[in-house]
């Protein structure tokens, strides 16, 4: 590491310890020969304390502390040269006394001193001391020095200067523009001395010296800020004095430096109103300046200060007379055309060699015009076709229409801001009209395509954006199909020979599908037939995607296409819905069908969802309950759900579960069947109930397949009933030879037995379940802790409840010794 030309920190640290044990001392004298009113020795203690800022030996960061510490200790001095009765002097003979000291910096930092509490005496004009001051000072050239004494003056004189309604300004005293003329010059030189900071030292410590003078640069910003807290000056005074000459300061700057700072400082200390009225010069001004100056946080700053201000403000006049966007729009364009390097990679850190701050820069125009434009979709595009054209010189296009070179990560984060900013406040059919959308898109890979996409989907839905249009829905699918294709798809040699199975199981993957499908619930309108209309834009979407996507984007379509049928059913009633007069309206037979394909192709990926929705396809079709071929409809899903469970459910468990849930709707919510198929159906569960793996299974299922003949009053069969429940004591008692824990199945069974006895069922007798509670208490004494609570409590309520219905349990009575030993 170089070593500084100031030594390491360590020595810095101790030669300032030793100087401010100076400054304390010469202090310490000082404000006791103040407080003995002695003005010779006070002068004399304060000359000595100033003269260590002589010092060249200090990091401008220490010289910095150190003047700080003086600046404190000269507040008391500065309070007895005001209170004349104590030094006993004229303020004229105060000013003129100071002067003596024998060196300058000593000298400079007492006249200044004295010369503010001259001009708060009232006793000479403000003008004649300032400008006084201002010249005097020009005799100290040191960088360093000469920079802190030019800060030192305008925090001593801060106070009494000139200004509209100030006492300073009556009598003679000065105006707003004498202020204005003092505060120009200490800054004109302030920066001059500033900038010269770059040669104070070797050429070896460069970085360093560019470390120091943006540590140094308040002291130069402060007087751009006294400037700005001036009263008087008005928007005259600032558009046709201040600003012209702040400006060819900076322009005249030869120092990338301080005309970016200079640049910023203005924008920050001025008010937003005149930014407002001297924005084209500004703008300008910007365009003029050195080309290594980084334009991006300054105009950032501007436009995020004016879009504040204009979103804030009452006046609705303010735009009137001016195009802002315009005004941007060209400024930007002519930062494009400034010179561009022979090769195209980006070369230093030039603006507008830098591809990612002009993003950045246009990203930003972007939101600072939606701000002020919500709804202007024309200057959005205007935005989107300079980006374009950025990008297109920037990285060049070849023959085949790809570019030329990749984007780096940080302009596609920036590209992908810029794609789903629009999102947030424009609705969707204007902004899938832009010409300029898609072409941005050409400039982005598969992945960079894919995060784009998901940006985009991610907006509609966290805004919780309206899908209404179907147009602007399909030109809205086509931008986001990279997320539902593969890399491969876009390499046309690789789409026979590779695969990407990892992918399915991939928790990102999973995500990006899940977020896709939530686009189906943002889907509104007040016509259901434009919402089904919708629906199928989206399925064409899905369809284009592999097989594995399927199962997390094709449920959530099936789901809300069955909502679509529900009110059709609800609000208008199926006669209406029947006679197909109303053309506004979708048909319910129609939507049956999409339902029915969705479906199908879910059978192959996830077999469940695919039955789940056969199943509620089943129930809709039976709902509507008209002869208008519903019934085919409603056999044909019942029917595809079996298929299903045949073709593609292996596992015992899924088997169990989904022939119950398909008994369980045929028997509670299926009523539009006809005898026949409805016998066939009856029959073909209970035989498929038979045939699982499980013994408990089959029991359990077959004991659900009685009430298949039993809650269809045109298919009661009675003696089908009894032959099921027959069926089922077989099976349980076969599985408790297997396992004594199975026991609990004659409680089941019992517990049907008793339902149907209780229903009116003429094949169950009460000898019937006479033997199956003795045969029930047996098996439960047999088993002992096999069986778990929950069945014996079960048995304890079923022979309660057989005690207390004598009517219905003839002759047969359980004692009440047997019922308390479960």
């Amino acid at each position: 590491m170089e070593r500084s030309k100031y030594g390491g920190n360590q020595d810095q640290d101790s030669l300032l310890v030793i100087i401010s044990s100076n400054v304390k001392e010469q202090a310490y004298y000082m404000k006791r020969a103040i407080d003995q009113d002695s003005l010779r020795d006070s002068l004399k203690h304060a000359s000595n304390m100033l003269c260590e800022l002589r010092t060249s030996s200090l990091s401008p960061k220490h010289y910095y502390e150190l003047y700080m510490q003086i600046f404190q200790e000269m507040h008391d001095l500065s309070n007895f040269f005001d209170d004349k009765i104590r030094h006993g002097r004229k303020m004229s003979e105060l000013y003129e006394s100071v002067q003596h000291a024998g060196n300058i910096i000593p000298r400079l930092f007492l006249l200044v001193t004295a010369g503010a509490c001259y001009i708060r005496s009232l006793e000479v004009p403000a003008k004649e001391i300032l400008f006084d001051m201002s010249e005097l000072c020009r005799g100290v050239q040191h960088p360093i020095r000469g920079l802190f004494l030019r800060y030192f003056l305008i925090q001593m004189c801060k106070d009494v200067l000139p200004d509209t309604g100030s006492e300073y300004e009556k009598n003679g005293g000065g105006s707003t523009l004498d202020s204005w003329e003092f505060l120009y010059s200490n800054f004109c030189e302030s920066t001059r001395l500033w900038i010269r900071l770059q040669n104070h030292g070797s050429p070896k410590d460069r970085s360093r010296q560019e470390r120091e003078r943006h540590d140094l640069r308040i002291l130069v910003g402060a007087n751009l800020l006294r400037v700005s807290h001036l009263d008087g000056i008005t928007q005259s005074i600032y558009t046709q004095e201040v600003l012209p000459k702040l400006l060819d300061v900076v322009l005249s700057c030869d120092d990338t430096l301080a005309q970016q700072y200079l640049l910023d400082c203005i924008i920050q200390v001025f008010s937003d109103e005149l930014h407002l009225k001297t924005l084209e010069t500004l703008l300008a001004a910007c365009m003029k300046t050195l080309p290594g100056v980084d334009l991006k946080p300054i105009l950032t700053n501007l436009m995020n200060r004016l879009s504040n201000f204009l979103h804030q403000s009452k006046d609705n006049d303010l735009l009137d007379n001016i195009d802002i966007f315009e005004l941007f729009r060209k400024h930007l364009a002519e930062l494009h055309e400034r010179a561009q390097p022979s090769s195209r990679k980006q070369v230093g850190n030039s603006l507008e060699r830098d591809l990612s701050s002009l993003l950045d820069l246009h990203l930003a125009f972007l939101s600072f015009t939606l701000t002020l434009y919500p709804n202007n979709a024309y200057y959005v595009d205007i935005i989107l076709g300079s980006t374009v054209t950025l990008l297109t010189n920037a990285l060049g296009i070849k023959s085949d229409g790809t570019c030329g070179t990749t984007l780096e990560p940080k302009c596609i984060d920036s590209v992908v801001e810029i794609l789903s900013l629009p999102f947030q406040s424009l609705p969707l059919s204007i902004l899938v009209e832009m010409n300029h959308f898609p072409n941005l898109l050409y400039f982005l890979n598969y992945q960079t395509g894919k995060k784009v996409a998901i940006s985009m989907v991610r907006t509609v839905v966290e805004n919780n954006t309206p899908l209404d249009n179907a147009e602007a829905l399909r030109r809205y699918c086509g931008f986001i199909s990279p997320l539902l294709e593969d890399e491969n798809d876009h390499l046309a040699h690789n789409i026979a020979n590779k695969t990407d199975d990892l992918e399915q199981d991939n928790a990102e993957f999973v995500n990006e599908q899940m977020l896709v499908a939530k686009l189906v619930h943002q889907i509104q309108h007040e016509d259901l037939n434009q919402i089904f209309i919708m629906y199928g834009i989206l399925r064409e979407l899905f369809y284009h995607s592999t097989s594995k996507r399927y199962k997390y984007t094709l449920p959530t379509l099936g789901y809300c296409s069955l909502k679509i049928i529900s009110s059709l059913i609800d609000k208008r009633g199926v006669e209406s819905n029947m006679t197909n007069n109303d053309l506004t309206r979708p048909s319910i037979k129609k939507i049956l069908q999409f339902i029915h394909q969705i479906a199908t192709e879910l059978v192959s990926c996830s077999a469940e969802i695919a039955l789940s929705l056969f199943l509620q396809g089943a129930v809709m079709a039976s709902r509507v309950n008209e002869p208008d071929s519903y019934e085919a409809i409603c056999c044909e899903f019942i029917t595809q759900s079996l298929v299903c469970f045949e073709e593609e459910l292996a596992e015992s468990k899924k088997q169990f579960q989904s022939l119950m849930a398909i008994i369980g709707t045929l028997i509670n919510h299926v009523s539009c069947l006809e005898s026949n198929n409805y016998e066939l159906l009856a029959a073909k569960l209970t035989q498929y109930s038979a045939k699982l793996l499980r013994k408990p299974d089959q029991c359990r299922a077959i004991l659900m397949c009685s009430n298949l003949f039993w809650n269809n009053d045109k298919t009661r069969d009675p003696d089908r009933v009894l032959e099921c429940l027959q069926k089922c004591l077989k099976i349980a008692d076969a599985s408790v030879q297997m396992a004594p824990g199975n026991s609990a199945l004659f409680i089941d069974i019992l517990e049907k037995y008793m339902y149907y006895l209780e229903q009116g069922n003429s094949s169950i007798t009460t000898d019937f379940i006479s033997n199956l509670v003795t045969l029930c208490f047996e098996h439960i004494q047999f088993a002992g802790n096999e069986i778990p609570e929950g069945p014996k409590i079960l048995l304890r309520n079923l022979s309660l409840h057989i005690n207390e219905n004598k009517s219905i349990y003839k002759n047969f009575k359980i004692e009440d010794s047997i019922i308390s030993s479960l």
